[in-house]
Order: structure tokens, then C-alpha cells, then sequence
């Protein structure tokens, strides 16, 4: 399979399934053989339980998948099969023959409903609705092998339809399972006891309800936070569905609504009637747990024993001449007199009086201020232990996790090495492409598993946080602080520092975009900006804990051409070039917009932030798009707006775009 087939034509009940990633052929070592290895769209593998909060945050609408497999050279997408969807993927193995075509039995089993050509094209995928399990039956002699999924693993989903499916118009048809479907599977892997016959049946529970009445129900809602987490949130709504056997749809409304993750009535609903089959299918969850978890609420909200026996403690322990915890104390946090305290070794530099051998760095700017560049320059000249603006530097690996835009920054890479006039042959310099979320205790272990691997780093770029943290809430000090714990946690794990490149808000005097923690939780902190929008760019130190917090390097950025392209036409990137920090100036009036210059502009900023060019043609049709069509009849003069606009905006000082050889670039 070359790739995942845009627009991926499937029945809708499938597309519209939140619930799809992206998968790639890989190796196994010493055998040779090749398996299909799921990856969420974010570029991290899928690792942990199926179906656990986690691993649903990371899951993606259909078309993000198609978009993110293509982005990064899958080889397709798949449906991670999980009990809620209510459908059942059969897996028919080794079943075509040399025709395309498929035994008499195997094709009355599937021709009522939607079925597929596995990427081989030697299998067939096809879909049902209803509950058939989790089982498999391998090939043997002449008969083709079976598999079927309901709630576990994932399967491939190629979009090239078998014949039948325009035989007997089933492209958009998901059918129930068939009586000679379930037949069918009873013979070959053995009656089935673990699901209903048809997951919309509701099968009363053995599990008795507790009889609790209304107020004493909403009593223990009253000591939950709505806001908890998505698993913890469900087995409430179960519970409650149990208890009120489907008729306490309101008090789960009116509980939730007060949470962070509220979906709104509509969307709740939907998630309230799946309980139905939930429930049939799986153990049953009472009120006895929602009883549980009030209980611990409560427990958290109270002071410990331990803590008031310890207060105790401090109430009669003897005074210390030099306050300090004793030697050999086995606690988490010691901590030692000021008089020992003060004779510690000075911090160390990677670069000196800039970039401290710390825990944390962030580095921030506007889109186009050109951090991407700012950063990538330090951490070559780190790697190749160069001088920084006169300032030494202490060699070291570096570890660049290209989470925005791998291939831009192979070219720019290309252009700082064709600049200096130098090969980067042994520099310690290395480039991650794929995306861990470091929202994800497994993606942060694979990582430092890799690290390992390669050997002892000092340096971790990371460009950039919002890319690293798919689907969190920069705001969210709960989301936002996780994602700094895992980032400390690669420092704890290897030594390396991990210096962040973030956005500036939407009011750059504010400084980084989101939290405020993150500032606080940094080391260093270096902004990036571009002055009146102007050709010279300044790095300045805007925190730093052990040294001058009042520094700042003036640079441009020059192009440098790094090859052909197929067509025989030069490619360029940019490279940093040192100069004068400009002198403050009396803010200038920023670049009015006209009409459709805002429109190239605004459709540009929709774009992903790895994209940092585009030919001039595409651009025009992008563009174009994003305009709605002239009433029938009206002369469509978009395309002629657009190429005017974009001309516009190439000329002055403060241009935000350039056309070189037919290519439109954005700065990065």
C-alpha cells in the first residue's frame, strides 16, 4: 500500500467514529516479517490500555488521520475497535483468489453490508453492527482464516471497496449481524457467551440496585468534582444509570454541567443511552462506587492522621544549633544549613552567562519572529561546542525533537552546515521527527528509552510545546503542569535540559502563551521578537535564575540556497546572521491590511505551523477556497484578488511573504 487514499470513502456511521489513527509497516528484528504498528496521529506509538482515557484522548476523527498519515509517510489509518462504537470488524484472511474474487459462502456472508480489500489485497474487511466478540480462527489447508473485533486491537481500513459493495449499493451501509453471519462464527470459533445477540437489546443486570432515593443521590454527587477524570466521570454516569434504571438521565445533566469537560446536553445524551448496552454487556457499576468515591473525596478534604500526629511532633522536638535535617534523613526533602549551603559548587553553563546546565528552559515568540531558527542556531553551535556571540560553549549532545515541521528543519540544518562551510559528520547533533505527547507517561519512557540508546545528552529541544501536548489546555495548570513534570522527568532520567519553544499570547507584553506556571516551573526564559517588524530579530533573556536577566543579541535571517528541486530549481532556507540590536524606537504604526490581504493572510494562519512555504499556483487555489463563490451569475474575480493581494504583500521592509522561483515563503 503506498499510503492512506484521500477522502477515504467508508459508510458514515464509521467516519464519524472518534476513534482512528495511523499505521505503518516496521520490521521485526531477525525475522524479517513485517506487522502493521498503530500510531496515534500525534506521532506517537500507541502504547497502554485499550480504550482508557488516555488512549481516547490521543484517538482522532477520520479526516485528521488521513491529514497526519500523509503528513508523516504512514502507510494508512485505522479504527481502533472499541466496545462503544457498537460494530464488529470481520477479518477474512487469505480469501481472494487471482480475480479479486471471494468463495460463494464468504461472499453471501458479507454482500448486505460495507467490506473492503485489506491492504494486501489478498483479504477482505468488512463491518457490522451488533457485538460478535474478540476471536480469531487461523488459516488451515484450504480454508481462509477469520477474525473478528468488537472491543480490542484495531484494524486497517483501505477504503478500496470489494465488488459487491457496488453490486448491491452498500457503500454507506453498516448492517446488523446476519443470523447466517453469527451461524456462521458459532462454527467456527464455538457458541458465543460473553455478548448479547444483538447489542441493543437491554439485558437487566443481576447486580440489584440500592434504593436510593433522589436527594440522597444528589447528596453524593454534591461531594464529586464533575471535572474528574473521563473514566472516573463515566463510572459515575453508569452508576447512576443502574440505580435509576435509565430514567436519572437529569441528575447526571445537572451534575456535569458544572465540569470542565461538559459536552453539552445533546452529546450527553447520546453517552447516556450507550450505557444501555454497556451495562448488558459488561460488569455492572453500582452505586456502591459512586458511595466509594464520595467516601474518598470526603477523606481527601480532611487533615490526616499521620499529619496530626507529626504536628504533634513538631511541638515538642528539641531545637538544632544549625537547622537542618540530620544526616542519613531517608525523607524525600532534606535540606541542609545556609552556612553549608552557600559553599555549593557555582552553577555550571552549556553556554555561558546564557544557557544554564538546569532542569527547564523555555524559548517563546510570535509566529515569524523566527524562534525555530534563534534555537536551532544555539544548539548547533552547542553540539559543535562553537563559540555563541563570543560567549564559550560547553560541548555537548543535543537531542532537536522536530515535533513542528521535520522537513523544514532538514533544510535549515542543510543551510547552517552550507554556511559555515562544514560537514556535521560526527556532530553530536541528533533530530527526533516523530511526536511524543508529553501529556503520556509511555511516550515520555520510549523517549528516554531512545536517549539511552544513543548515549549520554545534555541538551533537549523541544519545537514545540503546543505540538507535544495535543488536545490540552494551555491554560490548564492541571494539563500544563503534567506535561512539565514528564519534561523534569527526562531531565531526572538522563541529565539532559529540556529547553521549550512556545508561542507568545495573543498580547506578547504577557509573555508565553497559557499558563503561567510554565514561566514559573523555567530556569531561563528567552523571548524572541521582531522589533516594528523589522528585518533584525532580538533574542533577549527574560528570566534567569543564576546570572543577568537584561541581556539581549540582535540577528537577522539570510537565505542560503541548498539544493535543486525535481524540477532542476533551487530550494532555500534561512540562516541566522549576528547584528546590531536595534534601537528603540517610538512604535510605528503596524502594516494596515487591505480587504483581501487580510484574506490571504487570515487563510495562511490557518495553515499548519510546519508549513513555511508553498508554490505560488497551490497558494492561489488554497486561498481561493477559503472565499465563498459569487452568486450564480456574478463575475468571479477571486483569483484575480488574491494574486494582487499577495503581490502586495511581498513589497516593503515589513513584508511578511517573498516569491522566489514560483515559491511563496513564510518566515517560520
Amino acid at each position: 500500500m503506498a499510503g492512506p487514499t484521500p477522502g477515504l470513502a467508508v459508510p458514515s456511521l464509521l467516519r464519524d467514529l472518534p476513534g482512528w489513527l495511523c499505521w505503518r509497516y516496521e520490521r521485526i528484528e531477525g525475522s524479517g516479517k513485517a506487522i502493521k504498528v498503530p500510531y496515534y496521529a500525534n506521532g506517537g506509538r500507541r502504547y497502554g490500555r485499550q480504550g482508557d482515557a488516555r488512549d481516547r484522548a490521543s484517538l482522532v476523527p477520520l479526516e485528521r488521520a488521513l491529514e497526519r498519515a500523509k503528513a508523516r509517510g504512514m502507510d494508512g489509518v485505522g479504527l481502533a475497535m472499541l466496545a462503544d462504537w457498537g460494530v464488529t470488524a470481520l477479518d477474512f484472511d487469505a480469501c481472494v483468489d487471482a480475480h479479486g474474487h471471494l468463495p460463494a459462502e464468504l461472499e453471501a456472508l458479507v454482500c448486505d453490508t460495507y467490506a473492503e480489500y485489506s491492504p494486501s489485497g489478498k483479504g477482505v474487511r468488512a463491518f457490522v453492527k451488533g457485538a460478535l466478540g474478540d476471536r480469531k480462527s487461523r488459516a488451515i489447508a484450504d480454508r481462509y482464516g477469520v477474525e473478528t473485533f468488537t472491543a480490542s486491537g484495531f484494524v486497517t481500513v483501505t477504503g478500496n471497496p470489494l465488488y459487491t459493495v457496488d453490486l448491491f449499493d452498500t457503500g454507506d451501509v453498516v448492517a446488523p449481524v446476519s443470523p447466517k453471519l453469527r451461524a456462521f462464527c458459532d462454527a467456527r470459533f464455538g457458541p458465543q457467551s460473553s455478548s448479547p445477540s444483538d447489542p441493543d437489546d437491554f439485558m437487566a443486570g443481576h447486580e440489584p440496585t440500592l434504593g436510593l432515593s433522589e436527594d440522597e443521590i444528589k447528596a453524593l454527587l454534591a461531594d464529586l468534582d464533575p471535572s474528574m477524570g473521563r473514566d472516573d466521570w463515566i463510572r459515575v454516569g453508569m452508576a447512576l444509570h443502574h440505580e435509576t434504571e435509565g430514567d436519572g438521565f437529569d441528575l447526571w445533566d445537572e451534575w456535569s454541567s458544572d465540569g470542565e469537560q461538559y459536552p453539552g446536553s445533546d452529546q450527553l445524551q447520546a453517552q447516556w443511552d450507550s450505557f444501555t448496552r454497556r451495562q448488558a454487556t459488561g460488569r455492572q457499576v453500582t452505586m456502591a462506587s459512586v458511595i466509594k468515591m464520595a467516601r474518598e473525596a470526603r477523606e481527601a478534604q480532611n487533615p490526616s492522621e499521620r499529619l496530626e500526629k507529626l504536628a504533634e511532633k513538631v511541638q515538642v522536638a528539641e531545637p538544632s544549633a544549625s537547622y537542618a535535617t540530620p544526616p542519613g534523613y531517608p525523607g524525600r526533602f532534606p535540606f541542609v544549613a545556609a552556612s553549608d549551603y552557600m559553599m555549593r559548587e557555582p552553577p555550571e553553563w552549556i553556554i555561558k552567562g546564557v544557557l544554564p546546565r538546569a532542569d527547564l528552559g523555555v524559548l517563546y515568540g510570535a509566529s515569524g519572529s523566527g524562534k525555530s531558527f534563534a534555537v536551532l542556531d544555539m544548539a548547533l553551535a552547542v553540539a559543535r561546542g562553537a563559540d555563541w556571540r563570543e560567549r564559550p560553549v560547553k560541548q555537548g549532545a543535543v537531542l532537536y525533537v522536530a515535533a513542528e515541521g521535520g522537513g523544514g528543519v532538514a533544510s535549515r540544518v542543510r543551510a547552517y552546515a552550507i554556511d559555515k562551510g562544514l560537514s556535521l559528520d560526527g556532530v553530536p547533533l541528533g533530530i527526533m521527527n516523530a511526536v511524543p505527547n508529553f501529556l503520556i507517561e509511555e511516550d515520555i519512557t520510549a523517549v528516554v528509552e531512545a536517549m539511552a540508546a544513543a548515549g549520554p545528552t545534555d541538551l533537549v529541544v523541544v519545537d514545540t510545546f503546543a505540538q507535544v501536548t495535543p488536545g490540552a489546555n494551555e491554560n490548564s495548570g492541571e494539563d500544563m503542569g503534567l506535561a512539565l513534570r514528564h519534561a523534569r522527568a527526562i531531565r531526572d532520567a538522563t541529565g539532559a535540559m529540556v529547553l521549550l519553544v512556545h508561542h507568545s499570547g495573543k498580547d506578547a507584553a504577557r509573555g508565553a502563551r497559557g499558563w503561567s506556571g510554565i514561566r514559573a516551573a523555567a530556569d531561563v526564559e528567552f523571548e524572541v521578537m521582531r522589533p516594528d517588524e523589522g528585518q533584525v530579530r532580538v533574542l533577549r533573556v527574560s528570566k534567569q535564575k543564576d546570572g543577568r536577566d537584561d541581556l539581549s543579541w540582535g540577528f537577522t535571517l539570510e537565505p542560503v540556497v541548498v539544493g535543486l528541486d525535481r524540477d532542476g530549481e533551487e530550494m532555500s532556507s534561512l540562516v541566522v546572521r549576528d547584528a546590531t540590536v536595534p534601537v528603540a524606537q517610538k512604535p510605528t504604526a503596524k502594516r494596515r491590511l487591505g480587504a483581501w490581504e487580510q484574506v490571504v493572510m487570515d487563510a495562511i494562519g490557518l495553515l499548519e505551523p510546519s508549513v513555511t512555504s508553498m508554490s505560488l499556483d497551490k497558494l492561489l487555489d488554497y486561498v481561493v477556497g477559503t472565499v465563498p463563490a459569487p452568486e450564480e451569475g456574478a463575475r468571479d474575480i477571486r483569483r484575480q484578488s488574491v494574486m494582487r493581494a499577495v503581490r502586495s504583500l511581498q513589497k516593503g521592509e515589513d513584508a511578511p511573504l517573498m516569491l522566489e522561483h514560483g515559491v511563496v515563503q513564510f518566515c517560520a
